[in-house]
């Protein structure tokens, strides 16, 4: 898949960084306003990564992710591993979806919902694992998945147009 915008390719790595640390910023300012015990966890980052996948190669998005995922993880968790798995699985789940289903509006925000939920139950999964992190499935959906789904349901909503633009997505 060629891009037809051909500085896409170029700054997109720098695009994607400055929207992790953009998610951390959200995510506390989020926090900060409301003082509710509720996680939001903003994912503009892997909303950008998955307009990618329309117009970038799968072998390139797979590798920015990896890069991404590390940078990810040193920065936030200083624990290597947890978005370093995530990203590029969650890349490579991207393009299986896009190439099987037509990407229109409707499917592009389902999927969107779908790909936040397995990167958050991931990082709870891992974080667990890495015993970073203990914490109740009930916690998980009520105190952090489903602020974090409506949440990203209304970044997508705003974000769509400019990203379908950006992006060369038609429908």
């Amino acid at each position: 898949m060629k891009s037809s915008k051909a500085y896409v390719p170029y700054v997109l790595p720098i695009l994607l960084f400055f929207l992790m640390l953009l998610d951390g910023h959200i995510s506390n300012a989020i926090l900060s306003m409301l003082s509710v015990p509720m996680s939001f966890t903003s994912c503009l980052l892997l909303m950008v990564m998955m307009f990618a996948t329309f117009q970038m190669d799968k072998a390139y998005m797979v590798s920015l992710a990896t890069i991404i995922g590390l940078l990810y993880d040193s920065y936030y968790y200083n624990v290597l591993g947890i978005n370093l798995i995530l990203f590029p699985l969650i890349i490579w789940v991207m393009y299986f979806v896009f190439e099987n289903v037509i990407p229109n509006t409707l499917t592009i925000i389902l999927s969107f919902i779908i790909f936040v939920t397995f990167l958050s139950l991931g990082r709870v999964f891992l974080l667990s694992v890495f015993g970073l992190t203990v914490t109740t499935i009930l916690d998980v959906f009520t105190r952090n998945l489903a602020p974090t789904l409506l949440l990203n349901l209304i970044l997508i909503l705003i974000c769509m147009a400019p990203l379908k633009k950006l992006f060369n997505v038609k429908k």
